[in-house]
Order: structure tokens, then sequence, then C-alpha cells
């Protein structure tokens, strides 16, 4: 019976977009009406920002050196202003950076991934994949920071940009 709920467990398809090393994000949604604004998910007490649709949460604790990290992609409307202007239906999506502190996550620095208004997208949204708007699988750790692949020219018109922790916060690291 084991045998066959395994069998069975690996032919249905997994909801989600799979992360690099196979971890998926969850989607938690914060509806302009719904009045809750946490993020849960291994990241208690940490708020959306005013204005964000819902976030993404990176499930995966990411380590630099003995510290936890985890991800949180915000999801903000491009030009909520302008809804028939340019990008009126498009999307900004901001990943922010969480120290897991013994007491409460601290936010270490914020990076605008994904932008409408601004033509900026993860190399992994734009694979062209169902639910690719969702796969940031272009966010690679690394021992110090993360890297970010971007689809054609990020920014300072770079295929990609390593952000490193220093001095408590992350920032573009030196070339």
């Amino acid at each position: 019976m084991r045998r066959l709920f395994l069998l069975l467990s690996c032919l249905l398809p997994a909801p989600g977009v799979l992360a690099e090393d196979g971890h998926r994000s969850n989607w938690i949604w914060n509806g302009a009406n719904s009045g809750h604004h946490g993020v849960g998910w291994g990241a208690d007490g940490v708020m959306l920002s005013p204005g964000a649709l819902g976030a993404f949460v990176d499930t995966r604790v990411h380590m630099i050196g003995n510290r936890r990290f985890r991800a949180l992609y915000q999801v903000f409307d491009s030009n909520p202003e302008n809804r028939m202007g340019r990008c009126g239906a498009g999307r900004e999506v901001h990943l922010h950076v969480y120290e897991l502190t013994p007491t409460r996550p601290v936010e270490r620095g914020a990076v605008l991934v994904s932008s409408c208004l601004q033509t900026l997208a993860l190399a992994s949204q734009d694979s062209g994949a169902p639910d690719s708007e969702s796969d940031f699988s272009s966010v690679i750790w690394t021992k110090d920071g993360f890297t970010v692949e971007w689809w054609g020219d990020g920014p300072e018109g770079r295929a990609t940009s390593h952000y490193a922790l220093r001095n408590g916060q992350f920032g573009p690291a030196q070339p």
C-alpha cells in the first residue's frame, strides 16, 4: 500500500513553481478587503507593505555564516492611479530579505526584481513556462548574499547582479 501511495504521489502534478533546489514558494494572498496583512509561513511578525496585493514566501531558510534569512517577494500594482495607462494592469515585485532573529524577523534589504514600468524581470520569469510569473529561481543564494539573473539587461545594464550582506544590510556588491 505504501509503495502504491508513493507511486501515485509521483504521478500527480505538484502545485506551485519549483525553485532551483526543488522547493516551491508559497503564495499568500492578501485581498484588499481581507483585513489580513501578516505573512506567516515561518516569518511570523512580518507584515505586508501598504498597497501590497500579496506575497510569495520562500519557505527555505538561507544561511550566511551562522545567520538565518528568508526571502519574501511582495507584489504591487504597477500603475494603480492610471489603470488604462501604461502598465495599468502590470505588476511590480520587490524582494524583501528578513533575518530570522529570536524575537522577530528583521528586514535586512529590499530589491526591485520585476517591474512593468521599468521593464525589469527575472530570467526565470521570462521562460514561457506555465506560472513563470511566480518562478523566483533566478534569485540564487550564495555564501555572502544572493545573485539575481536578469532577463536581458538588469540594473546598470548587467545580466546578473550580486547583493552581499555588509554591515547588517544587503546591498549591491562591488564588481
